[in-house]
């Protein structure tokens, strides 16, 4: 009764009030009041609704959805107010912003959040030259992790795990903490609200201000599963929307992770190109040789060469190189070092040969 009548008060104030009756100050009053905002009522909650985990996938959500709609659609005898349940459940699950908020925010925050977005400008900002800005995000959260040469060679997915806060669903207000599922919550950091503020007799204005949480938080682990591309170059970054920590009466920030490329056994990367480099005795340096290198994808690649190599010479494999990301057909060259191994002595006999052999 308390919220219907809140609501009414609201609507009564801003068709009928009006600076002509009430005068400026008390006018402006009353509309600050009419923006405060009002308590949601109880909901179930949305993954309840749906009989799908927090953890349930976007074709999960659907196939749930769709079973329940059927079940409960009032032209096949259905409950009409457990069919309403099951839409508004789905149009919030179903939508990635709107879900993202519910899960840190519970249905105030998913209610708030379409305020914010459907509202007019509050009657202050034309007053005081303000304006709606969407700056109530959480900040990023930035991290390296490291990947194998031979998966941003080939292609993979990769996880990596990490810890974050959040804030327990549907667990605000104290008569909430005693409950179950938030029995192994603490206490959230401070909220930033607009709170109303008299600034002088029969003026009010609304100001931002640090009050305690009255919802709860805890920390829990989250893993991250990010595809990394054919030719990914180090420090290539995957984002990860809305998967930063929480905090009450904020849209969470991103985690932003940064591949970190390890070092390989074989080849060393310069851009698109494999470098390395091959020991050859001085017999194969004079004579030729060939030799067969495995490549990241478990190819042989023949090394062959039929005249003199020179020492540190390099001997170009085109097409043999990474490939180039975003366009996977294409790749760079594979660039290969030689080393000659000299004998540390000769013998007579073989300081004669070779005397003989280049006059």
């Amino acid at each position: 009764v308390t919220q219907v009548a809140v609501l009414l008060a609201k609507m009564a104030c801003r068709l009928l009030c009006a600076p002509r009756v009430l005068g400026v100050t008390t006018f402006v009053a009353l509309v600050a009041l009419s923006y405060l905002p009002t308590p949601a009522l109880a909901e179930k909650d949305y993954y309840e609704v749906l009989g799908v985990s927090p953890e349930a996938s976007d074709p999960e959500i659907k196939k749930a959805f769709r079973k329940l709609s059927i079940k409960h659609h009032p032209d096949k005898g259905g409950d009409k107010v457990l069919f309403q349940q099951v839409q508004r459940a789905y149009e919030v699950l179903s939508n990635e912003e709107l879900r993202m908020v519910y899960d840190h925010a519970g249905h105030e925050g998913v209610e708030n959040h379409e305020k914010g977005q459907n509202a007019p400008a509050s009657p202050f900002d034309a007053f005081f030259g303000g304006g709606r800005q969407n700056q109530n995000r959480g900040p990023d959260f930035r991290v390296e992790t490291q990947v194998a040469l031979d998966d941003m060679y080939n292609g993979n997915e990769v996880s990596l795990q990490i810890r974050r806060r959040i804030v327990c669903r549907n667990c605000k207000g104290k008569a909430n903490w005693k409950k179950e599922h938030c029995k192994d919550c603490e206490q959230c950091p401070p909220e930033t609200k607009m709170v109303p503020v008299q600034v002088a007799p029969g003026f009010v204005v609304q100001q931002q201000q640090h009050v305690p949480s009255e919802s709860r938080c805890k920390n829990e682990p989250k893993q991250l599963t990010m595809t990394v591309e054919k030719g990914a170059p180090d420090g290539h970054e995957v984002r990860f929307k809305g998967a930063s920590e929480q905090t009450p009466g904020q849209v969470p920030g991103d985690v932003i992770v940064a591949m970190r490329q390890k070092s390989h056994a074989t080849f060393t990367r310069k851009g698109n190109d494999l470098h390395m480099t091959m020991e050859i005795s001085l017999k194969e340096a004079l004579t030729g040789f060939e030799r067969t290198v495995k490549q990241m994808d478990g190819r042989d690649i023949l090394v062959q060469e039929t005249g003199v190599t020179g020492p540190y010479s390099t001997k170009t494999i085109k097409g043999e190189g990474m490939p180039i990301h975003g366009v996977p057909s294409e790749t760079g060259d594979l660039k290969i070092q030689m080393k000659v191994k000299f004998p540390k002595k000769l013998s007579a006999e073989q300081a004669e040969a070779i005397d003989k052999l280049f006059v």
